[in-house]
């Protein structure tokens, strides 16, 4: 009994160890084909990884931006729509904006702001040849001429080319007023008008006649040089009408050390 049994654990062990042996080499093969399988890197994993996740991840951003309102198919489609621009559109589209410049311009210079230039001596010392001017035009729609005024006004004696002479003068008397001129001063309702634009030593004369007397009317203004000695005003023309009067002078910008307004 003690033998035979003994023979059966030993049976029994050898199977064991057969089917040890038997499961070694299987692990091993395995083990060895593990070993053995090529590793994928750089574009071949890439590709690899397309080929397994690629459409699915594709239609999920396509939901999420669908979701978003960034749907690719629109922005594509939207590209597509646009065409190039041709050349000759392009000078088209030029031409309407420089032509829209130059009506600006002359509609600013029209109504708005204008430049001139001081030629002759009859607003001297407080204006002198060639000094450059901006003219506000637009001003006195909402405030009015007042006296000592710098204005630009148009008068009945025309130019060589026909047109009517424009004079820079200032502005003396106001519609309603009386002005008087006699013994070398200007009287304004009665009363010498003081002027501290001028020198002490500036006589106003009247040509041809050493006296001058008259009331404005409810439009009209009485203008003079400040050169009184040599300035062809209001002592020649009279009183210009209020729709003459172009504008005041704003600001001279030339030149630079006058620089300022005058």
């Amino acid at each position: 009994m003690e033998k035979s049994e003994l023979d059966n654990k030993e049976v029994d062990l050898n199977e064991n160890k057969g089917k040890h042996r038997i499961r070694s080499p299987k692990l091993n093969a395995q083990t060895h084909n593990m070993s053995s399988s090529p590793v994928l890197r750089g574009e071949e994993a890439d590709e690899t990884l397309f080929e397994a996740f690629g459409e699915q991840e594709r239609k999920l951003d396509s939901a999420l931006k669908k979701s978003l309102g960034l749907d690719d198919s629109v922005d594509l489609k939207g590209k597509e729509d646009k065409k190039p621009v041709s050349r000759l559109r392009s000078v088209l589209s030029f031409v309407l904006t420089l032509a829209i410049c130059l009506v600006l311009a002359l509609l600013f210079t029209r109504f708005v702001l204008q430049r001139n230039t001081v030629t002759g001596i009859s607003m001297e010392p407080t204006l002198i040849e060639r000094d450059e001017l901006f003219v506000d035009k637009i001003s006195h729609l909402w405030r009015n001429y007042e006296r000592s005024d710098l204005v630009t006004a148009r008068t009945d004696k025309k130019t060589i080319d026909g047109k009517a002479m424009v004079v820079i003068k200032r502005v003396i008397g106001l519609p309603g007023d009386s002005i008087k001129i006699s013994e070398g001063a200007v009287f304004l309702n009665g009363e010498e008008l003081v002027e501290p634009y001028l020198d002490d030593s500036v006589s106003t004369y009247v040509s041809f006649n050493s006296f001058l007397e008259l009331t404005l009317g409810e439009d009209e203004y009485f203008l003079l040089g400040d050169n009184r000695a040599d300035s062809y005003d209001s002592r020649h023309f009279g009183p210009v009408k209020e729709a003459d009067l172009i504008g005041r002078v704003w600001f001279r910008f030339y030149p630079f050390d006058r620089f300022g307004k005058p």
